[in-house]
């Protein structure tokens, strides 16, 4: 076997693996703090102290040693007259992390329709179906994310990750050289730009 017909063979095991990692890099990076959580000055006096967001205290009720008790405060932010859309959005995604994939879909599902304009959910959803192998499906909540949100820019990623697993490469390019500049730093870029490369090489 010649080194070019080797490199070739080995192409989309390299491919494949750096797939695995980069999307791993970006998920991480999916926002994860309720939107009225920016980060502020800290105040320097009791005055200027902020009431305590429920939902983060809640949060940190679940992630420290009283994960129930923080886990029936985000239901009743939830599920109150007015719902609170991100206790209804941790509530998804501690559900996922306890294995309930079902109900962490409807509570994406519950955010969206209480904030349409938010492109969080959407992207969380369409990583559930993207994991349960359903790009086509995950396709259509990545392209209603970045027409909800311009600031959803994980989802191009997403997008050309589901090209390419329906095959459409050229797409695929696409979404990572839109998603390129929007990268959110130094390692990821480098590592989109180095799946660019890869993909241009199969699909010259």
């Amino acid at each position: 076997m010649s080194t070019q017909d080797t490199r070739r063979s080995t192409l989309p095991w390299i491919i494949g693996g750096l797939c695995v990692v980069l999307a791993a890099l970006v998920w991480q990076v999916i926002p994860r703090q309720p939107a009225g959580l920016a980060q502020e000055d800290i105040p320097t006096t009791l005055a200027e102290a902020e009431p305590v967001d429920p939902v983060q205290a809640a949060v940190e009720k679940v992630r420290g040693a009283n994960p129930m008790e923080g886990i029936l405060e985000l239901k009743a932010l939830a599920e109150a007259e007015s719902p609170n859309v991100d206790a209804v959005i941790e509530l998804g995604r501690f559900s996922i992390q306890s294995g309930q994939l079902d109900k962490a879909k409807e509570r994406f599902v519950q955010a969206i329709d209480l904030a349409p304009e938010r492109g969080e959910p959407l992207v969380q959803l369409g990583m559930l179906e993207l994991d349960g192998g359903n790009p086509a499906e995950a396709l259509i909540h990545f392209e209603r994310a970045v027409m909800v949100d311009s600031t959803a820019h994980n989802a191009w990623f997403f997008q050309a990750q589901c090209h390419e697993r329906l095959g459409n490469p050229g797409l695929a390019l696409a979404g990572y050289q839109k998603f390129l500049p929007l990268s959110p730093d130094t390692i990821i870029e480098q590592a989109v730009r180095q799946r660019i490369d890869l993909l241009s090489q199969t699909n010259p």
